[in-house]
């Protein structure tokens, strides 16, 4: 049994919490969804006494386990020793540093599990047909195996420091950021690219592994507004919104809208919850109206950072403020698109108004800023080799060299080669 079952619930639920932050986490119970509620928070939110903000969504692949260590590894790799007085720099390093460290726990983690496999196959291997098909606890097991060894998740993280917002992600959960411009236009740019075949980089980065695919996506330029709210989310929310509205270009402009309009509508605090509630009756709607039976246990997380579309909370009062209703807000009909990085950072002064009316103020914010991105890690002048090798996490020369004196020792079993 792994250690971190035997918590009752996770330690990051005891972070010191982000007063201006809002959060809504669980499966869908649609389909026929996992109806244990108690498993499934997969966010955290918190903010230090070194004026550190930290902000995670995790969305678990087959099951919650690997998405639950990976969410409890990450904070303590960023978190612990406190990041206080780092430079922008060591920021980015740490971030970088946390996203490999926990991956390599993670399959550190399973080594006994994947020796326990390999254990058993070879114990099939050594029985006929008959016996394996009455050695059902083997099998049983090997399956369980097999299930928590598919296991993962996707990750985005939020950082903000000294003003300063660092995004870093993988996967396909997304990180939006929610700005005014001078003409209090309401703009959606996306911070994190998804990492599917819709994106350049990533579609480079398997042309390099020697893979024959071709396309590409359009980039747009980013331009000087005002930060109003964050936004993180796992892609089982936004493709609710593709699916009911059958639109894939305008789904974060259409989830900043219905964002906005919760905020008018709602308490802050209840603005996560209820977003993702409306979404779940128009789905709901849309499934029924075209006969469709939804996908089980779909993880919806929808994490909101207020910057300054309504008051901040600089003290321990509960955020109880809302949009008036006659709040202007205008939306640009076109979304903005992040250029393709895969770790961006943004100088945000987070700027605190007294009131509910958009400010058009001039910031300092710079999105054009690369830190990081594949196309560095794999140059386009570089020749494909469809042979080539990628270096493995785990070192198998025990193995070989245990095989290579159980052959010259005539002990090799005969399903090893």
């Amino acid at each position: 049994c792994i250690f971190y079952k035997m918590i009752a619930r996770p330690w990051t639920d005891d972070l010191p919490k982000c007063k201006n932050s809002c959060v809504a986490s669980y499966f869908s119970r649609l389909g026929g969804g996992n109806t244990n509620t108690t498993d499934d928070y997969l966010c955290f939110y918190c903010q230090t006494e070194d004026n550190f903000s930290l902000y995670g969504v995790f969305e678990p692949h087959n099951g919650l386990d690997a998405a639950r260590f990976i969410m409890q590894r990450m904070a303590a790799e960023i978190l612990f020793p406190p990041p206080s007085a780092n430079t922008d720099e060591e920021i980015r390093e740490r971030l970088r540093n946390a996203f490999i460290s926990v991956e390599k726990a993670y399959i550190e983690n399973y080594d006994g599990m994947i020796a326990e496999r390999t254990s058993l196959q070879y114990q099939l291997q050594t029985l006929n047909e008959t016996q394996v098909s009455q050695n059902y606890n083997i099998l049983a097991r090997l399956k369980e195996i097999d299930v928590h060894l598919s296991g993962g998740a996707a990750v985005v993280i939020a950082l903000v420091h000294a003003n300063k917002l660092f995004v870093a992600h993988v996967g396909d959960t997304r990180a939006l950021l929610c700005r005014t411009d001078d003409n209090a236009v309401l703009r959606v740019v996306q911070l994190t690219v998804d990492h599917s075949l819709n994106n350049e980089d990533e579609l480079l980065r398997l042309q390099q592994l020697g893979l024959d695919v071709n396309n590409s996506i359009p980039r747009q330029p980013d331009g000087d507004a005002l930060p109003r709210f964050l936004v993180l989310v796992s892609a089982g929310v936004y493709k609710r919104i593709q699916e009911a509205k059958g639109s894939y270009e305008q789904t974060n402009k259409q989830l900043a809208q219905i964002i906005v309009e919760n905020f008018r509508k709602h308490d802050f605090r209840m603005v996560s919850q209820s977003v993702l509630e409306e979404i779940e009756q128009e789905f709901v709607s849309y499934c029924v109206k075209n006969s469709l039976t939804p996908k089980p246990n779909t993880h919806m997380s929808l994490l909101i950072r207020n910057f300054n579309f309504l008051p901040t909370v600089e003290d321990e009062t509960p955020p109880t403020h809302s949009v008036t209703k006659n709040a202007s807000v205008r939306f640009n009909p076109i979304v903005q698109s992040k250029s393709n990085t895969l770790l961006n950072e943004i100088d945000s002064e987070i700027y605190s108004s007294g009131t509910n009316e958009i400010e058009t103020n001039d910031s300092n914010i710079d999105t054009n800023r690369s830190i990081e991105s594949t196309s560095d890690i794999y140059p386009v002048g570089r020749p494909f080799d469809r042979d080539r090798k990628i270096k493995g996490y785990v070192d198998f020369s025990c193995y070989f060299e245990n095989v290579a004196k159980a052959r010259k020792n005539g002990t090799l079993p005969d399903f090893i080669k």
